[in-house]
């Protein structure tokens, strides 16, 4: 008996066009970081030579060294509030069974599925709406609120994984739920949490779209970057672009050593 070929008439499998797939993606990224080592200010690719001036340039604009510590600074606090909440929300779903329990689960996901866009502009309502004009902490709460979703779903993988015995073995010798929680479970599930602040940090340190409806001063690195090119031309942004790419490849590096991207995609689909 014949099967039919996924795509009649291509010859195509599932492998090429996962393959194809990922150079679509990895290509352009390889484009960016072959043009920030071009010395010419046109960018022409491929480079006729190799200078490191656009990443001198980076780091010596004062506009860039502001926006970002701002940056770093936005993203370690939304970072932290967003992985303890988060695990808090993890181990209430994970743990405990109550009327509402789906839809709870459901509300934590939400803002992944609304458009960004549609977040900015709700934010920019809402605030103005409570006379809220502190840009930077409207900056930080809108990006607790994006971030949440992914912290509260590494620390759920990673907390299905652990048997809830060990804390019922240690509530029987005398301790009490938090004492269990924060001597028995919190260290085995540290590696999760870790990958939480990590995923946490990366989104809101990349995240423009909702923070261009809220800046209004002095701005993060991605709103820096977006003012520099509508006045500039230069390989610098793609220079800027090259770190922040490979801060990123660190830190999915990482919590691939930390938890296992592949365990953790694992368990998300048998919990699907």
């Amino acid at each position: 008996m014949t099967h039919a070929s996924p795509l009649p008439g291509l010859g195509l499998t599932p492998r090429l066009l996962a393959l194809a797939g990922c150079l679509l993606l990895v290509l352009p990224q390889i484009v960016v970081i072959v043009t920030s080592i071009d010395p010419n200010p046109a960018a022409i690719f491929p480079p006729h030579d190799v200078s490191f001036v656009w990443y001198l340039n980076a780091f010596t604009r004062p506009a860039f060294r502001e926006a970002l510590l701002v940056s770093v600074g936005v993203a370690s606090i939304t970072a932290i509030v967003a992985t303890s909440f988060g695990t808090l929300a993890a181990v209430l779903v994970v743990r405990h069974r109550f009327a509402g329990r789906n839809a709870l689960v459901a509300a934590l996901q939400l803002p992944v599925l609304v458009p960004e866009v549609m977040l900015g502009l709700g934010f920019l309502i809402l605030f103005s709406r409570l006379g809220m004009r502190a840009s930077l902490v409207n900056i930080v709460l809108a990006h607790i609120v994006i971030t949440m979703p992914f912290a509260v779903r590494v620390v759920m993988a990673n907390l299905q994984t652990v048997s809830r015995s060990l804390e019922e073995a240690a509530q029987v010798l005398g301790a009490t739920p938090v004492t269990s929680f924060v001597r028995i479970t919190l260290p085995v599930i540290a590696s999760g949490v870790a990958s939480a602040f990590i995923f946490a940090f990366i989104v809101s340190f990349d995240n423009f779209t909702v923070t261009a409806f809220l800046v209004t001063g002095r701005g993060t690195l991605p709103i820096e970057i977006y003012a520099y090119i509508r006045t500039e031309s230069d390989p610098t942004i793609a220079a800027i672009s090259t770190i922040m790419i490979a801060l990123s490849v660190v830190g999915i590096l990482v919590i691939d050593r930390l938890l296992g991207i592949e365990r953790l995609s694992k368990t998300q689909a048998a919990r699907a």
